[in-house]
């Protein structure tokens, strides 16, 4: 039905659409799609694996902007300086919006500053699906994060980490456990191989006294990736509890 359409359509009415994103400037492809990955696992929670793609991506290319910003978000102390000073040198000749984008690593902003750098951010590149979720969890109440994240997934329907997102709103705010099962249902369908989609749902099982099936999701996120240290502790800790119950 589209390609009859589109066949139906004068030429001169058709217009090629221009997507506006963030600009990633690096010399080299395996490192953009190494970042891009990096950023996917960071959306997704996936800490360790974001952060092995990002210093395989900036090993590539040390000057990598978006990679060493993202580099100084997932680490602590000296290391975090280093990425940050590297970031924001590297973002010397690079375009507005990477200069923006290295200015989070700023020590001296605030988490003002940081929630009005990534709206500034949101309204430059609003087809972009990483600022726009980070824009979505700097807001500052949770009622804004949920009118900003309702708007992602209108905008990006078939993103994943949204629908995670959304579904804590509804677990831990709402108290709507049917959502919030809706939603982790959907993330699971659209992230079947990622290991934090079965993390939340063991979370979101063992937060309604199911621990059966928390264990089932736990196990099933562990199967993805070993080593999960929140589903190892929650498998422990579920074995700790039942151990004190049959002891009294």
């Amino acid at each position: 039905m589209l390609a009859l359409l589109l066949i139906t359509v004068p030429a001169i009415s058709q217009k090629k659409s221009v997507l506006k994103t963030m600009t990633w400037t690096t010399l080299s492809k395996a490192a953009k799609d190494l970042a891009s990955s990096g950023a996917d696992h960071l959306m997704n929670a996936e800490f360790p694996q974001a952060y092995t793609d990002l210093v395989a991506a900036v090993k590539l290319d040390p000057n990598f902007t978006v990679a060493l910003v993202l580099l100084n978000n997932l680490t602590t102390g000296e290391t975090r300086k280093s990425y940050a000073k590297r970031a924001q040198k590297s973002a010397a000749n690079k375009t507005a919006g990477e200069k923006l984008f290295a200015s989070l690593t700023d020590e001296k902003k605030t988490q003002a500053d940081r929630q009005e750098i990534w709206a500034k951010l949101h309204t430059m590149f609003p087809d972009g699906q990483m600022i726009g979720d980070f824009y979505v969890q700097s807001r500052e109440t949770p009622e804004e994060r949920f009118t900003a994240a309702q708007d992602y997934i209108k905008k990006f329907p078939k993103q994943p980490a949204m629908y995670n997102t959304i579904a804590y709103y509804y677990m831990l705010d709402k108290k709507d456990n049917a959502m919030a099962k809706q939603n982790l249902d959907k993330y699971i369908s659209l992230y079947p191989k990622g290991r934090n989609p079965y993390d939340s749902m063991g979370e979101f099982y063992l937060n309604t006294g199911d621990t059966a099936n928390a264990r089932k999701y736990y196990n099933i996120s562990l199967e993805k990736y070993p080593f999960s240290n929140s589903s190892v502790n929650a498998i422990q800790k579920m074995a700790d509890d039942k151990k004190k119950a049959e002891m009294k």
